[in-house]
């Protein structure tokens, strides 16, 4: 393991404890109401060896029987009721701790989910187009649950390995220094195995986190191309491709458990072998007469005890580990620069939007944008058009403020477009794109994105996007569900109910990626009209490429290979006879 290894274990490590804060107070009120139960056991012990001296040998007499000549602790019915009242102690208390370390656990789990959803909301799309979407929703869901087991099993069971065999040593050692120096030596080899099996058990955990985030990768793409492996009678194939991905990852997994198995074998073995050196030990001197009865009874009913926290800190060390991969990935998220915004509104409609000398390069790639200068003018419809790969993708990102300029600036009314301001612009801007995301829900939280919406709000933004017609029709109107991704609609009746949230939220700025790339030439008709309409009042930037689309523009922008190449109207480009009267002309 290399330094810069270990420096991020210790990082992830202090990561982890750091969490416990989130719990508040619950983590160590567990482990208090734990630890007291453990010295409650060494109790419990005592009057159990006691009961059972008393009951075998009622007339025997041995130095702690001469100390207790009363008639309460000869008192077989109540030494029991004793033990009893005890029992139900401890029970009371390892309920308490449970339920103190799991709801503890839920709070950092909680606390940590909303702040990593915060981070990726952050850091925008395009941070999450560049992790991969379905990893970031396996860190977010399986990852954080993963760190259950390490708060509510892990944590706990350390502290008590540090208070539980002590508080026995303690106890033992005055009446049996013997048998007390034989649990002082052989409790560091559990630990000591324990460490040797964990380094293999650690990168075996490792290399199954990684697995499992690209078989959630895998599945995503498999589940979102599921129709065009059907059209290109691919799935055969891919079936197969999932059934050996599945059992390479099912392999995995019987190793790490081998090693697990393995390594609570090794650990029992070890305890096992200890508390029968105890026993041999305590036998040797009652045979000789060198200890009582019921101190030796006693000693030899606490030795499994105290291998007790050593054994499920065996157990739960495979939780840690889990834990600490996960962790791995999280830290690596939250670490992340993350932007500060202000909450002063800095920006007022109309707007005036201008990129000045701006460079933008994706890392390890060449510019994807080159000392653009271009403004858009408070209200009207400028197009944006080019070839694939021209930038035309980059530069809305940088409108909306996903990226942020290597070189130049962005400006609007005058003020320069930050992470700072950022969140108080978007507040502006609408945005659709080619495949309007539509939500699982009702239609209505489709247009308002919220569950709080005011109707006659809705029916109206339905009516400017002409989808009124369609919900009357449907059986409960604006309530009616829409599946995911739009099922259930055709794709000119998903880009309509994108334009109707556009119209209930009334954006000062609407920004668009060709939304009528893939409809009919009525829908398309119908669209662009209302499009139109919108920018009479409003800025509208869309991304073109159909030539119904472009006429309209109050300015065309040509884009290649990251410049502007031309920029004006309709007429006046096609009078240039440029790139864009080539394309016209085609």
């Amino acid at each position: 393991m290399t330094e810069q290894t270990q420096q991020q274990k210790k990082q992830v490590n202090h990561w982890l404890k750091a969490q416990k804060k989130y719990a508040h107070g619950k983590l160590s009120r567990a482990i208090a109401l734990g630890a007291f139960n453990g010295l409650l056991m060494i109790l419990q012990t005592a009057v159990l060896a006691y009961l059972i001296n008393l009951v075998i040998f009622p007339s025997a007499e041995s130095t702690l029987t001469t100390a207790m000549d009363s008639t309460v602790f000869t008192d077989t019915s109540m030494i029991i009721t004793a033990l009893v009242v005890i029992i139900f102690c401890r029970a009371g208390l390892g309920y308490f701790s449970e339920c103190y370390s799991r709801r503890g656990a839920m709070d950092i789990k909680a606390n940590i989910r909303s702040r990593l959803l915060y981070h990726l909301f952050q850091f925008g799309p395009a941070y999450t187009q560049t992790k991969g979407s379905a990893k970031l929703a396996h860190l977010l869901h399986q990852g954080i649950d993963s760190l259950e087991d390490y708060f509510a099993g892990y944590l706990p069971v350390i502290a008590y390995c540090a208070v539980i065999p002590l508080a026995i040593l303690i106890a033992v050692f005055p009446i049996d220094w013997q048998s007390g120096l034989i649990l002082l030596l052989t409790a560091p080899m559990v630990p000591f195995f324990m460490i040797l099996i964990g380094h293999k058990a650690q990168r075996l955990n490792e290399e199954h986190w990684t697995k499992l985030q690209r078989m959630s990768s895998h599945f995503l793409d498999i589940i979102q191309g599921l129709t065009q492996l059907k059209i290109f009678n691919a799935s055969r194939r891919e079936i197969a491709a999932v059934k050996k991905i599945s059992d390479d990852y099912g392999d995995e997994t019987m190793g790490i458990l081998k090693i697990a198995f393995l390594s609570s074998f090794v650990l029992e073995f070890l305890a096992s072998i200890s508390i029968a050196l105890v026993a041999v030990v305590l036998g040797f001197r009652l045979y000789y007469g060198n200890v009582d009865y019921v101190f030796a009874l006693w000693v030899l009913l606490l030795a499994p005890e105290f291998y007790l926290p050593f054994r499920q800190l065996g157990t739960q060390y495979h939780a840690k580990m889990a834990g600490v991969t996960a962790a791995e990935d999280l830290v690596q998220v939250l670490n992340q620069p993350r932007e500060q915004h202000t909450s002063k509104t800095l920006f007022n409609a109309p707007f005036t939007l201008k990129l000045a000398q701006v460079d933008f390069a994706y890392p390890e790639r060449s510019n994807a944008l080159n000392d653009i200068n271009i403004t858009f003018s408070c209200q009207g419809l400028y197009a944006v058009i080019g070839e694939s790969g021209s930038g035309k993708s980059t530069l809305i990102d940088m409108i909306l403020g996903f990226v942020h300029p290597s070189a130049g600036q962005v400006m609007i009314n005058d003020k320069v477009l930050t992470a700072n301001n950022r969140d108080q612009w978007l507040q502006h801007c609408g945005w659709i794109s080619q495949q309007a995301q539509i939500f699982y829900g009702s239609l209505a939280f489709n247009i308002a994105l919220s569950d709080d919406y005011q109707q006659e709000l809705v029916i109206q933004a339905l009516e400017k996007a002409g989808l009124a017609s369609f919900v009357e029709s449907l059986e409960h109107g604006i309530e009616s569900q829409v599946g995911e991704d739009g099922a259930g609609l055709s794709g000119g009746q998903a880009q309509r109910l994108a334009l109707a949230r556009v119209f209930y939220h009334q954006p000062d700025v609407l920004i668009l990626d060709e939304p009528t790339s893939h409809l009919d030439q009525e829908t398309e008709q119908i669209i662009t009209s209302v499009i139109n309409a919108y920018a009479e009042n409003h800025l509208v930037i869309v991304i073109a490429h159909r030539l119904q689309t472009v006429m309209a523009a109050k300015e065309i922008i040509v884009l290649e290979q990251g410049k502007v190449i031309e920029s004006g109207t309709h007429q006046t480009l096609l009078a240039h006879g440029g790139y864009y009267a080539q394309q016209v002309n085609v």
